[in-house]
């Protein structure tokens, strides 16, 4: 037995590493090229290397546990009457899902999905049930966090909702109201006259996976935002090199509850739906609003005629329809805008709380007031809302008149800013209609890699009696950081980085400065479009030699084409299968065994897994 070296006591100690893995993961040739992408001067290349390891590790481990600890089915009813109003109101702008209880929140999400159905050819290209959407809708929404007050299950349907309309209005989709008609026929969209419309790009498969995107864009979202994880050197951040974390989460999820609830055709079949799983990569991340400039320029070119062939048309068609879904909330009826608009501020106001507990340099305001509320909905809309309004009806003219309600709600906002100034005695209290701030405690039930390890190791263990004990799995340790500048608060590019995929406006009437560029729409989600931390590491040698001395047990590597992640089978005590006809071993497994056996395979997934997730086929 080899006698490791003890590591120096200001070093943490090296969890496990597969060392063939990271070989294959780390390799110059074939699925593994170039993952790592951390500065070289924050820390050693091999520590680097090590580090990058355990991430994928820590985030297979914690995505399979919320996906395990979740699963669940159960018929979803309501009365004939009860369905029928449901329906109708799916059809109207004045929707508002947040006044809803929680089985009708889930109903309609999959009245809409029943009313796509009947869209001709559909279930040719998806051959799935209503029932196995059901259960796919169930297990989701109680993946997302219902602590939220804004980032929940009822904003993902408020954006499925959004999108249905916006497609039912230009006669790509059935209107939900079909569903009320005796008639089971399906439906054929519309032929426009001469040259087709952008939104007839899109194939039944592709309506299908916007769909999906739409309700599962925010999935597990942990009601901070990435400049929150960035300053606190939080490990989901680190993992993807602060280049979108959340809508990297969140893609993730959705991967796993897809595979889960027997979806997975979707995702590894490329025969069956070509580019089922880029395009969704590339709908879901496009919400990073730090993307947001990138995309409208990209999206003018082709509403301007500029030439482009089907794929790279579909993508974009498919991103401005969620990105204007996403913060359609600013050209909803006011008071379902008002609405909106509070529940963020109330999400921030516990962001802020927590960073205070952590004495981190805070991102967002802890209090707000008429005056701010005001004043923020008004830069909003100018700087992200109108403007990528004014451009989807440009390209899809029978959004156009929902880009009308910003106009509206932009001269009531204006008027509000104006009244509240002129007060002597100043703005009073803000009206708030969601729940009361969250304390620190509460966040205890996010997703772990998103809170810095020094809070959930703080937590009090009686503090977990009524929420997932996430901590069980040891992750990364990260320190908290904390910025002496007091400035960056206000910070224009703090601020906007603060919004992330939000539908309202920062506190800080500043403009707003983008970092990331969509900067390919090819097939491939691996480019700079959705940086996850990427660049060429020259040679492996390093990581392994640093893996062999480091690591706590040694394992042996393995060629890249013996393991099938969509085969792969094991049960303690049986045979550990790579395919349905071969078997790995000839009898069966000593009990002995199975923890080592487990944690090679749990290891060896992860790293296969996110080969795939970051280089799609």
């Amino acid at each position: 037995m080899d006698i490791l070296q003890t590591p120096p006591l200001s070093q943490p100690r090296r969890r496990s590493v597969d060392v063939g893995g990271l070989s294959l993961a780390l390799g110059s040739q074939g699925l593994g090229q170039g993952w790592v992408g951390w500065n070289e001067t924050e820390i050693d290349r091999e520590e680097q290397q090590l580090l990058f390891a355990e991430l994928l590790s820590d985030m297979y481990n914690h995505t399979h546990t919320v996906i395990n600890a979740h699963e669940r089915s159960c018929p979803i009813e309501v009365s004939l009457q009860r369905r029928a109003e449901l329906i109708r109101s799916l059809d109207n702008w004045h929707f508002e899902p947040h006044k809803l209880p929680e089985h009708e929140v889930l109903y309609c999400s999959l009245v809409i999905f029943e009313a796509l159905f009947r869209l001709d050819g559909l279930l040719t290209l998806i051959p799935v049930s209503i029932d196995q959407v059901r259960d796919l809708l169930f297990n989701m929404r109680h993946v997302y966090r219902h602590q939220n007050q804004y980032h929940n299950f009822e904003h993902a349907l408020d954006v499925l909702q959004a999108i249905h309309v916006f497609l039912s209005s230009a006669g790509r989709v059935p209107p939900a109201s079909i569903l009320l008609e005796s008639d089971t026929r399906t439906w054929r969209p519309r032929q426009s006259a001469g040259k087709p419309a952008l939104v007839h790009f899109l194939t039944p498969a592709d309506l299908f996976c916007l769909y999906v995107a739409s309700i599962g864009h925010d999935v597990g979202h942990p009601g901070v935002t990435n400049i929150f994880m960035k300053n606190a050197q939080a490990p989901l951040s680190s993992l993807y090199d602060h280049n979108s974390p959340l809508e990297q989460l969140h893609y993730t999820l959705l991967l796993h509850i897809l595979r889960r609830q027997g979806f997975g055709f979707l995702l590894d079949n490329s025969n069956t739906v070509p580019h089922f799983r880029k395009l969704l990569a590339e709908t879901v991340l496009a919400t990073d609003m730090r993307v947001h400039s990138q995309f409208m320029e990209r999206f003018q070119r082709i509403v301007e005629g500029a030439e482009a062939d089907h794929w790279t048309k579909r993508v974009l068609v498919c991103q401005a329809l969620i990105k204007a879904a996403d913060i359609s909330n600013p050209c909803r009826p006011i008071n379902v805008s008002q609405h909106w608009a509070s529940a963020l501020q109330g999400e921030w106001t516990s962001q802020a709380t927590l960073e205070r507990h952590l004495h981190m340099i805070p991102s967002v305001k802890e209090e707000f007031d008429p005056l701010s509320e005001a004043k923020s909905q008004v830069w909003f809309i100018e700087t992200f809302a109108k403007p990528l309004f004014d451009l989807t009806a440009s390209g899809i003219p029978e959004t156009a008149k929902y880009a009308s309600h910003c106009i509206e709600n932009l001269a009531l906002w204006k008027a509000r800013v104006l009244t509240l100034s002129s007060r002597d005695n100043g703005p009073g209290p803000s009206h708030r209609s969601f729940s009361p701030p969250q304390a620190p405690e509460d966040f205890v039930s996010a997703f772990p890699m998103a809170l810095p390890a020094s809070f959930r190791l703080g937590v009090d263990q009686s503090d977990r009696s009524s929420v997932h004990d996430w901590a069980s799995i040891s992750v990364s340790s990260a320190p908290v950081l904390t910025d002496t500048d007091s400035s960056r608060a206000s910070s224009p590019t703090h601020i906007a980085e603060a919004l992330n995929s939000t539908v309202s406006p920062p506190l800080c009437i500043t403009s707003t400065s983008t970092t990331s560029s969509i900067s390919s729409l090819s097939p491939s989600v691996t480019s700079t479009s959705h940086s996850v931390g990427l660049s060429e590491v020259p040679s492996t040698h390093p990581a392994i030699r640093a893996a062999y001395k480091v690591s706590v047990r040694k394992k042996p590597s393995f060629h890249r084409y013996s393991w099938s992640p969509a085969y792969l089978t094991y049960q303690p005590g049986e045979r550990w299968l790579s395919s349905p006809v071969k078997a790995l071993t000839a009898s069966p497994l000593p009990h002995s065994l199975t923890p080592i056996l487990e944690l090679n395979q749990a290891i060896l997934t992860t790293i296969c897994m996110y080969t795939c997730i970051t280089h799609p086929r």
